[in-house]
């Protein structure tokens, strides 16, 4: 897989981190949907669009450039032109460009220096952001690309025992697992995917080991909420209260109520009989 294609999938799955990049607020990434769009006219296919759900908002193309092209802008422009001419939209439009190094950029183009000067061509090197920023999830999966081979490693080794921590999802958590494999078999063409997950293995265990005693505390705790909540249902306490004590949604308090209700009846009877033997 080209970095290209991982970068543009980690854009996917992380948009809040393009606007981070550029400068506005992550949380603007709800108002968009990133898509991979095909010009028709020669089959140009930008590596995504930020389109907008609203007429107020920008329209971002974004293009992750990480191998050297000469003529790199009279392309990325031209796919551009023909994508404004299809498509007409009304949103005002920026183009941002991600290159690993400046070496990457073949420098603004002299047909277009008016774009580049107005700011609607924007490029980003990643040797060019703070340190600080790779050290925040999940801009630091990046850091791979920019690493050397043997700091890729140990970079990707801390992303690993921090995931636990950093993510609870179980399919965000596989996710980036993949997304650093694949970063790691472009940094290190060498190795094969199985010599990969063979070194991070004991990591990958004891996330595996994580989400088990997660699952079985989580058990735990509802079974505790579950007896809470019976001795406080015994006590004819408001289903509000205990629902804000246990945790407990009044639905699901209702059908405990009744459940005990329904047992009561049941030993009712027994009872009687008991009482009128003696």
């Amino acid at each position: 897989m080209k970095t290209d294609s991982i970068i543009n999938r980690f854009f996917r799955e992380f948009p809040g981190v393009f606007f981070t990049l550029i400068g506005e607020n992550q949380q603007k990434a709800g108002r968009y949907e990133f898509v991979s769009v095909e010009v028709k006219e020669q089959a140009f296919r930008f590596d995504g669009v930020f389109r907008p759900k609203t007429k107020e908002d920008r329209l971002y193309f974004f293009e992750a450039q990480f191998k050297k092209e000469a003529d790199f802008y009279l392309r990325f422009l031209g796919e551009v032109a023909v994508y404004l001419r299809q498509n007409q939209p009304e949103n005002p439009w920026q183009a941002m460009v991600l290159f690993p190094t400046p070496e990457f950029d073949p420098g603004a183009h002299p047909h277009y220096r008016e774009f580049f000067e107005s700011g609607r061509i924007k490029r980003f090197y990643l040797t060019g952001l703070p340190k600080e920023a790779f050290t925040k999830f999940p801009l630091n999966l990046l850091k791979i690309i920019i690493d050397s081979k043997q700091e890729a490693l140990a970079t990707a080794e801390t992303i690993i025992r921090q995931l636990p921590q950093k993510v609870q999802d179980e399919k965000t958590q596989e996710t980036i697992v993949e997304l650093l494999i694949n970063l790691l078999l472009n940094k290190l063409p060498q190795m094969s995917r199985e010599e990969i997950l063979k070194m991070f293995e004991p990591l990958l265990s004891d996330i595996r080991k994580s989400r088990a005693y997660q699952e079985i505390a989580e058990e735990g705790r509802q079974e505790r909420n579950l007896e809470i909540a019976k001795t406080l249902l015994k006590k004819r306490m408001s289903l509000k209260l205990i629902s804000e004590v246990t945790g407990l949604s009044p639905a699901e308090l209702r059908a405990l109520k009744n459940g005990l209700a329904q047992r009561k009846k049941l030993r009712t009877p027994v009872s009687r009989i008991s009482e009128t033997a003696n």
